[in-house]
């Protein structure tokens, strides 16, 4: 049943083979309030990377960050603010609804690792590689999303990008604490079969922190977590593959999204 209290955010990864998404510094959408009355005309959202908690450690710059509103209209969103630690969005909310606020698809920077039997093994300090390994470049793309709520909520099927998406089967304003939660890792609409995916809570530096849950999807791309309390959850897929253009390099994708669960 549809609860009408908050909403969630989200971000994921692409790819076609695939590895366990790491979880350090990833990149995240944190907005102000998941859920807006329908007075408020706006929502402000920190865009960072992050190690662990959802604490911005580095500032994340990106020139596709956009809004995507309930009928469809996309809105560019240049950065109010940017600091050495994190990007600020301010989101315009013209319309009730289910808003998607995104980072756009991003590339970044090339590091030079080393391939053996499907496994890529980066190289530090000019590492060269081992015997039997193949030396590739290997390109960072990463994408963040996350849904805010003004007004009624309702959710629309909305794929924005080209790229690999978390995609929220469970309307992300319904996730409550000891119920399901089913989400999609899909690329250009299409559900991905065994994709990787983690799912860290946030707010445990001072309480123990709990493992990460680990997901593979199913042959629909889909894959399900019962969340043990309220607060937020990044859920981060990354994939990799070898670019299908360019030989000898490597599309390292993460997508993520970060979700508001509420009590019961």
């Amino acid at each position: 049943m549809q609860r009408h209290l908050r909403i969630s955010l989200l971000t994921i990864s692409v790819a076609s083979v695939l590895t366990t998404p790491a979880l350090a510094h990833s990149p995240y959408l944190k907005p102000n309030t998941f859920t807006a009355e329908s007075k408020r005309t706006h929502v402000t959202v920190e865009a960072a990377f992050a190690e662990g908690d959802l604490r911005p450690d580095v500032a994340m710059k990106s020139d596709a960050f956009h809004a995507v509103a309930p009928d469809g209209q996309i809105f560019p969103l240049p950065p109010a603010a940017t600091l050495s630690d994190a990007t600020f969005l301010e989101v315009p909310l013209t319309q009730n609804g289910t808003w998607l606020i995104t980072s756009g698809v991003r590339q970044g920077r090339v590091a030079k690792a080393a391939l053996k039997d499907g496994q890529i093994r980066f190289l530090e300090g000019g590492a060269a590689p081992g015997a039997g390994e193949t030396a590739i470049d290997v390109r960072s793309v990463t994408r963040a999303d996350v849904y805010v709520s003004r007004g009624t909520p309702a959710l629309k099927d909305i794929t924005t990008e080209p790229g690999v998406e978390i995609h929220p089967v469970t309307a992300p304003y319904d996730a409550y604490a000891g119920e399901p939660f089913k989400l999609s890792v899909r690329e250009g609409g299409k559900g991905l079969a065994a994709a990787d995916v983690t799912v860290t809570a946030d707010g445990e530096t001072y309480n123990g922190k709990s493992a990460p849950v680990e997901l593979k999807t199913d042959a629909l791309g889909q894959a399900s977590f019962t969340p043990s309390k309220a607060g937020l959850y990044l859920i981060q897929t990354r994939v990799r593959r070898a670019s299908p253009d360019t030989p000898g390099l490597w599309l390292s994708n993460t997508a993520t999204l970060t979700l508001e669960v509420l009590p019961q």
